[in-house]
């Protein structure tokens, strides 16, 4: 029998999603916070282009969600450029992979596993979430090094044009959007863990609350600095030295020579035909866009709004389920993950997987909360160039980089970043991430950008989104703000109103009668055939769109 663990509700409250269909613009955007969002219009206004715009968002964000991604974290950038002279369906696709690696080099091995006890806190999400933390869980971020590359290869403005509307709100101040107040008192025991994280995130001996107004003078310099001297200034210059130096000092494994040895890698994103469009993702060796590629693949092969109820909650929940048991189970080695995922994706192997849905096998036992500190952008203009940016910084290392403002990732501290285990990565070597950002693509020139926070939640939250546009037509504001479920090893969750299985087959039940931002938060925009606008903030976060 199964164990429903109580009905839940909303874990922030929060739905005042903004989203809308906008004729006679040329820009749409989407992000984590209204600030990002206004921040990427403006840039997008002065001259700039999707690309400088999601750079801008991407800082803004780092600035006022500054819990869910930073200069001191990674993630990557999806573009889509269009054709030749065209604005239609045609065009290139590729990733900018910036996503944070292991350093340690030029260190002895007696330097790795924090002697054997890493600082551990027991975070207040869900049912708690163990976390490592402290400079021993540092990676080496890639944010500046892939916001360069990104404006390089598509952007029209400089990185600081890029960066102002960040700088004038890290020194100007902003208010505490919902979102972040919640994460501030979930992660208070790591925002308290040195002198450097309580200036910063404390105020009158807590943290800082929902709509209090909170400013971040140093990290102000520090993006006002490098929009002037460039990344080169983080990875090589006096900063680094800044960076490596208190890390090390305080437990850390990142040295110089990671700082400076860090690029940014262009990647081929993983495509795929759904339905008459074309996806594309982000590729291996991310772990995130496969396992979305393998779900849909396998959805693929039903007419999915002939089903009842039941038996769509039971297709998808199944193609949730094993698709995460296979990431899990299979993507362990970086230089592997390509030909795992061309396997998990073949014909054959979606064939079984549809097979296995309605044959009731077992799968892992166990449930997952994960990370949900990632964070997601999408821009799109009137040429058909589109980009959609997922970051993280783990649940935050606990570390700020004294003088400079800058909150460090924790990515080295995840464990389901990190299959081999804590410091068992070689130096250099890219973390296995879920990130999935997305964009969906058609020959009438429909084109959507998209893409989600929330862990496992990630694959399974732009799954439901693409669904509802796709198979059932929905507008973007609708089919964002649709109830989702969510079906992980032996755990099933599911919003209100949501087409879910029988829940006999879960052993654990969650049902939250409110949408919550456990399952996500999807941040799309959309450039219509006709050339409208949509852009959608999903209402489970604090996220905000923008139009120009």
């Amino acid at each position: 029998m199964p164990v429903t663990l109580g009905r839940r509700f909303a874990y922030n409250g929060v739905m005042d999603s903004t989203g809308d269909l906008q004729e006679g613009t040329s820009f749409a955007a989407s992000a984590g916070t209204h600030y990002a969002a206004e921040a990427a219009a403006e840039v997008y206004g002065a001259g700039g282009n999707a690309a400088d715009a999601a750079v801008a968002a991407a800082a803004a964000v780092g600035v006022t969600e500054p819990l869910m991604s930073s200069i001191g974290g990674g993630g990557f950038a999806l573009v889509r450029a269009p054709g030749e002279g065209t604005s239609g369906g045609s065009g290139t696709a590729e990733v900018i992979d910036y996503y944070d690696c292991m350093p340690g080099k030029g260190l002895p091995p007696a330097a790795f596993g924090a002697s054997g006890s890493p600082t551990t806190m027991i975070l207040k999400y869900g049912a708690g979430v163990e976390s490592i933390v402290g400079a021993a869980s540092c990676a080496v971020p890639g944010s500046l090094r892939g916001w360069e590359l990104l404006l390089r290869r598509h952007g029209k403005l400089t990185l600081r044009e890029a960066l102002a509307p960040a700088v004038r709100l890290a020194r100007d101040g902003f208010e505490l959007c919902k979102t972040s107040g919640m994460w501030f008192e979930v992660a208070e025991e790591v925002l308290r863990l040195t002198d450097e994280t309580r200036k910063n995130f404390y105020t009158n001996g807590r943290v800082y609350r929902t709509s209090e107004e909170i400013r971040f003078p140093e990290l102000a310099e520090t993006l006002q600095a490098v929009g002037e001297a460039g990344a080169d200034l983080f990875y090589e210059g006096d900063m680094a030295r800044r960076i490596s130096s208190y890390i090390l000092a305080e437990g850390g494994i990142v040295t110089e020579e990671d700082l400076a040895s860090y690029e940014a890698i262009v990647r081929e994103p993983l495509s795929f035909d759904y339905n008459g469009r074309t996806l594309y993702t982000n590729g291996p060796p991310s772990a995130g866009g496969p396992t979305l590629a393998q779900m849909m693949r396998v959805i693929s092969g039903y007419d999915l709004m002939s089903l009842p109820d039941e038996d769509y909650g039971k297709i998808l929940a199944g193609a949730m389920k094993y698709a995460l048991e296979d990431r899990d189970r299979a993507y362990t080695e970086i230089s592997e993950n390509a030909a795992v995922a061309r396997h998990l994706i073949s014909e054959d192997y979606v064939r079984a997987q549809r097979a296995r849905i309605f044959s009731g096998s077992g799968s892992a036992s166990g449930d997952s909360f994960g990370s949900p500190h990632t964070t997601h952008l999408s821009c799109v203009d009137e040429t058909g160039l589109a980009v959609s940016i997922t970051a993280s910084m783990g649940y935050g290392s606990g570390i700020v980089i004294p003088g400079t403002g800058i909150p460090m990732n924790n990515a080295l501290g995840e464990p389901e970043l990190n299959p081999r285990g804590f410091h068992a990565l070689s130096p250099g070597e890219r973390l296995i991430s879920t990130m999935s950002p997305t964009i969906l693509s058609s020959p009438d020139g429909d084109l959507v950008s998209l893409g989600s926070p929330g862990a496992s939640r990630i694959p399974t939250a732009v799954m439901q989104a693409l669904v509802n546009v796709v198979d059932h037509g929905l507008p973007l504001e609708t089919a964002v703000c649709a109830p989702r479920l969510h079906a992980e090893r032996n755990l099933l969750a599911y919003e209100s109103g949501a087409r879910k299985p029988d829940i006999s087959g879960y052993e654990r039940v969650l049902a939250y009668e409110e949408p919550s931002m456990y399952f996500g938060g999807v941040n799309a925009v959309r450039r219509t055939p006709e050339g409208a606008f949509e852009a959608a903030a999903d209402p489970r976060r604090s996220g905000g769109a923008a139009f120009g």
